[in-house]
């Protein structure tokens, strides 16, 4: 197959993967905690109890706010009690600003910055992804998606085009952030939709599947599938499970992060059949990497654990404890 190329990057192009020696955040869902841990040595300095089921973590372009989602109680399709609130903190004060509203769209998850600096966020149980002017705090507009399944979501580097897979189902809706509109549903996609990330030099789109250990690269520029490749050692009886995916800022690593199969794969986007499998604790679910390209973070939900992969030598190098359910983080 003929892959669009892995180009080295400097970090900090992609204005949504924020980076840092400062501090850590950690969004723990089950116990409702987000905390702040020291950027080096991993202490825990700082936590407060949010609302219940705070979910993703997304930092505002100049790293002074840090956005947590409350999502709800349930799971996709299973929502029950769905939130309408986003959480709005001051990463140096550490402390809760306040709550951007957002109903009535119901359910919002995962987030992201535009290059206008609007924020985005999914509103699962309302078919639709809203866009929030975050200096107000309020809710601008929306764009339809035509489905609940709407969970994950991932820009490009430069914040103009953001990639929603339908968790379970077989596309992918792609949205062009300045017209608002839904420009491309990328179709056909073997064995449903589950995470979701974008390349920092703008060049890849990588789509995990939730039902087979599968990968399929998406060519940015004609947003059309270039290439798919397997996960080697998860097993034929691999389950249907939620994972999660990210690219390293220099671009030279995807990481997927597998929760029932308690494993994360390292792959080398040069050469995806170079890959390295952990096995990690119960429950991987977010993925983060050091300012110094030297590792890579997933957190163990079902744990409250964080595990560090040292890229160099590919081998587990240490953990820290955190809260039950730690879902997602972000450096800054």
């Amino acid at each position: 197959m003929t892959l669009p190329p892995a180009t080295r990057t400097q970090p900090g192009s992609d204005i949504n993967h924020s980076l840092g020696t400062n501090g850590l955040i950690v969004v723990c869902k089950r116990d409702g905690f987000v905390e702040f841990h020291d950027g080096k040595n991993f202490a825990l300095q700082e936590e407060m109890k949010l609302p219940d089921f705070p979910h993703e973590v997304v930092l505002s372009p100049d790293r002074q706010k840090a956005y947590i989602s409350i999502y709800g109680n349930g799971q996709v399709g299973t929502n029950t009690e769905p939130g309408t609130r986003i959480a709005v903190l001051d990463i140096a004060a550490k402390k809760l600003e306040g709550f951007i509203e957002v109903a009535p769209f119901l359910a919002p998850h995962a987030m992201t910055f535009d290059k206008a600096g609007l924020l985005w966020a999914t509103a699962e149980s309302s078919h639709a992804l809203v866009y929030i002017d975050p200096a107000r705090g309020v809710v601008l507009g929306h764009v339809e998606t035509g489905t609940n399944r709407s969970h994950f979501m991932a820009a490009n580097a430069d914040g103009s085009k953001i990639y929603v897979p339908h968790r379970q189902l077989s596309f992918m809706s792609v949205i062009d952030t300045a017209t608002k509109q839904v420009t491309k549903r990328i179709p056909d996609f073997r064995y449903e939709c589950q995470g979701v990330c974008t390349a920092p030099d703008g060049n890849r789109v990588y789509q995990a599947s939730s039902a087979r250990p599968e990968i399929s690269i998406i060519e940015a520029a004609s947003d059309t599938v270039a290439g798919k490749f397997k996960i080697e050692g998860l097993g034929e009886d691999f389950p249907p499970q939620l994972n999660r995916l990210r690219v390293s800022p220099d671009n030279r690593y995807l990481v997927v992060s597998y929760n029932q199969s308690r494993a994360a794969a390292v792959i080398d986007t040069e050469d995806p059949a170079r890959q390295h499998l952990f096995k990690l604790e119960k429950g991987p679910m977010g993925i983060a990497f050091g300012a110094d390209m030297k590792h890579a973070f997933v957190t163990n939900h079902d744990e409250g654990t964080i595990s560090a992969i040292d890229l160099g030598a590919m081998k587990l190098d240490r953990a820290c404890q955190t809260h039950l359910g730690p879902e997602t983080m972000a450096f800054y």
